[in-house]
C-alpha cells in the first residue's frame, strides 16, 4: 500500500478550550434553546396558576421611655438603653408575641392558632429610625390590609392594657404612700406627687412608647408570583439546563458533529463532503446514484477528481471503510465507483462485507458466483464479474451472494494480495466495499494490499471514540488511511442554482443541448 507522506499518528494536542465550548454550544443550539422555551414555558404556568399573596404595611413608632423616669421605671413600657437599635429591636419582638396574636384570633374571630398566624406576620426596623415596617401577608388584598392593621391595633391595645393593670397596683400603693406623710413632709418632697399625677394621666392613656405611625393601605398587586421575576428565573434556569445538559451529551456520547473535529484529531484529509439526501424511495438500503442530489453527484466527483490525480496514469485499489455500521460506505462506494466509470475509467467495484452484505440487494444482481467463492478458491476473478449499467456509466461488480461469517474468516494476506493485484490488472480503479473493521477485523488484510483506505464517517452518527479506534488501528496494522469522506455535510449554496432544474443529472445538462433558462424549465416541467 502506499502510504502518505502527511499521514502521521492522530494528534494529541486538543482544540483550545474556549472555541471547545463555543462549538459544544452550537452543536446542541437546540437542545439549549427547547430547554429555555420549556423553562419559560414553565414559569408562565406557576405566573398564572400559582396562588397569589399580597402584602399590606403598617408603621409602629417607637418611643421607649427615659430612663430617668421614675414614674414609669415600675411600668411594663418599652424603657429605653443606651442602644436605640436594641430598642426597636426589642419593640419589634414585642409586636410579633402569641399574646398579640392570640388577641388578633380573638378580636377577628379567625378559625387559626396564634402561631399559625404568626407566620404571616413580620416587624422588620426600618433602617436607623425609630420606624418598625409591620408586615402582613393574605391570599387577598383585603385580608393583608386588614389583618396588617388588626395587629397594629391589638399591639397597642395589648401594651396598653398590661400598662393600665400595672397602674392600677402602683396608684393605690402611691396614693397610700403619700397619705401617710405629713403635710410638711409633703411639701418638702413634692416627688412622690407629681408621680402620682403622671400615673393617673397614663390611667386614661394608651401606652406611650409603641404607637401606631401609619395605617396599611390596600394592596394594589400581589407579590407574589412576580411575572417578570419568574420569566427572568425560567430564562436562567433554561439557559443553565441547556448548557449542562449540552456538556453532558457531549460527554456521554461524543459523536461527530463537523469536519473540523477530525482535523483536530488527525492528520487527514477531508477528501470530500456528502450532503445529506432525502431520497424519493425511503429505503433502509444504501443510496444508489439515482437517489442523490446534484450535490451528492459533486461530493463524488471531487473524491473522483482528487483520486484519479493521485493515480495518474496506474491502476489504484481502493477500500472503504467505517467505524460503525449506517455510516453509509456502501452508498460512497457505490457513488465513487459510478462517478469514476462516468470519468471514462474501467472499474471494478467489490463487495468484500461478506457478513451483512447490501451492495447485491442495491443492485438488484443475481450472481452466480460471489466473493465467497473467490474466498474459496473455487473461480477465478473473470468469473464472478458483473457487468452493469449504472446511471449511464459502465462498471464491473463482484457482489456476495450468500452471507457466510464462516467464509469472512478466509480473508487471508495471500487471498487479499492476490484479489487485489489481478482486478488492477483487469480495471483501472478498483473500489471495495469493506465491513467496519472496528466490528470485525475481515478486511485488514485487504486494507494492506490496497492503494488506499478511505475512512467514512457520518455526522450525528459517528461516534469520535469509535473512529479513533478505527484510525489507530490502521496505523498500527501499517495501513494509514489517506483521508476522510464525511456523509451529512449542509449542500453549497452555489450548488443549488446548477441543480435548478429537478430531475436531470449534471450528465443529462451536457447531453441537452443549449442551455436554457429557470423560466423556460420550469415551463417545461409543469
Amino acid at each position: 500500500m502506499s502510504a502518505s507522506p502527511m499521514l502521521t499518528r492522530r494528534r494529541s494536542e486538543n482544540e483550545p478550550g474556549i472555541l471547545r465550548y463555543y462549538r459544544t454550544l452550537r452543536e446542541h443550539v437546540k437542545l439549549i434553546v427547547a430547554c429555555v422555551v420549556l423553562a419559560v414555558a414553565v414559569a408562565a404556568i406557576y405566573t398564572q396558576v400559582a396562588t397569589k399573596r399580597y402584602s399590606a404595611e403598617a408603621q409602629m413608632l417607637v418611643s421607649p421611655a427615659d430612663s430617668g423616669n421614675s414614674a414609669l421605671s415600675s411600668l411594663p413600657v418599652l424603657h429605653g438603653t443606651s442602644d436605640p437599635t436594641r430598642d426597636t429591636l426589642t419593640a419589634a419582638g414585642l409586636i410579633t408575641n402569641p399574646q398579640v396574636a392570640q388577641a388578633v384570633v380573638t378580636a377577628r374571630r379567625l378559625h387559626i392558632s396564634a402561631g399559625d398566624l404568626l407566620s404571616k406576620v413580620t416587624a422588620t426596623p426600618i433602617g436607623q429610625s425609630n420606624l418598625i415596617a409591620l408586615q402582613a401577608t393574605s391570599d387577598s388584598a383585603t385580608g393583608a390590609q386588614q389583618l396588617a392593621n388588626a395587629f397594629a391595633d391589638q399591639v397597642v391595645a395589648t401594651r396598653t392594657a398590661n400598662m393600665h393593670a400595672a397602674l392600677a397596683t402602683a396608684i393605690p400603693g402611691l396614693q397610700a404612700q403619700i397619705q401617710a406623710e405629713t403635710p410638711a413632709e409633703r411639701v418638702a418632697n413634692s416627688t412622690l406627687t407629681a408621680q402620682l399625677a403622671q400615673l393617673q394621666q397614663l390611667k386614661a392613656s394608651p401606652d406611650p412608647t409603641i404607637s401606631i405611625s401609619a395605617r396599611a393601605g390596600l394592596p394594589l398587586a400581589p407579590y407574589t408570583p412576580k411575572t417578570k421575576l419568574a420569566l427572568v428565573a425560567g430564562l436562567i434556569a433554561g439557559l443553565v439546563l441547556g448548557v449542562g445538559g449540552a456538556f453532558l451529551m457531549d460527554a456521554l456520547d461524543p459523536r461527530l458533529r463537523r469536519e473540523d473535529q477530525l482535523r483536530q484529531l488527525f492528520n487527514a484529509l477531508i477528501l470530500a463532503g456528502i450532503p445529506r439526501e432525502r431520497p424519493h424511495h425511503r429505503s433502509a438500503g444504501p443510496l444508489l446514484p439515482t437517489d442523490l442530489s446534484f450535490a451528492g453527484h459533486e461530493g463524488y466527483r471531487s473524491l473522483r477528481t482528487f483520486l484519479a490525480a493521485r493515480a495518474g496514469h496506474k491502476p489504484q485499489a481502493v477500500l472503504l471503510t467505517g467505524s460503525a455500521p449506517g455510516e453509509g460506505k456502501t452508498t460512497t462506494a457505490i457513488g465513487l465507483a459510478t462517478a469514476l466509470a462516468q470519468g471514462g475509467a474501467s472499474v471494478i467495484l467489490i463487495e468484500a462485507d461478506l457478513r451483512r452484505p447490501a451492495i447485491g440487494a442495491a443492485l438488484e444482481l443475481n450472481p452466480e458466483y460471489g466473493t465467497e467463492h473467490l474466498a474459496q478458491g473455487t473461480v477465478e476473478l473473470e468469473q464472478a464479474l458483473i457487468p452493469l449499467v449504472l446511471d449511464g456509466a459502465e462498471l464491473q461488480v463482484v457482489a456476495v451472494k450468500r452471507p457466510s461469517d464462516h467464509i469472512a474468516e478466509r480473508l487471508s494476506f495471500d487471498f487479499s494480495q492476490h484479489l487485489v493485484e489481478h482486478a488492477k490488472e483487469l480495471a483501472d480503479f478498483v473500489v471495495i466495499d469493506s465491513p467496519p473493521i472496528t466490528a470485525v477485523v475481515d478486511a485488514l488484510p485487504l486494507a494492506k494490499y490496497v492503494d488506499d483506505v478511505l475512512i467514512v464517517s457520518r455526522l450525528g452518527v459517528s461516534k469520535l471514540a469509535k473512529i479513533t479506534e478505527l484510525y489507530d488501528m490502521l496505523m498500527d496494522y501499517a495501513a494509514p488511511p489517506l483521508g476522510f469522506v464525511v456523509i451529512g455535510e449542509t449542500p453549497i449554496r452555489g450548488s443549488l442554482y446548477y441543480s435548478a432544474v429537478e430531475g436531470r443529472r449534471p450528465d443529462d445538462l451536457r447531453q441537452a443541448g443549449p442551455p436554457v433558462s429557470l423560466e423556460t424549465a420550469a415551463e417545461q416541467r409543469d
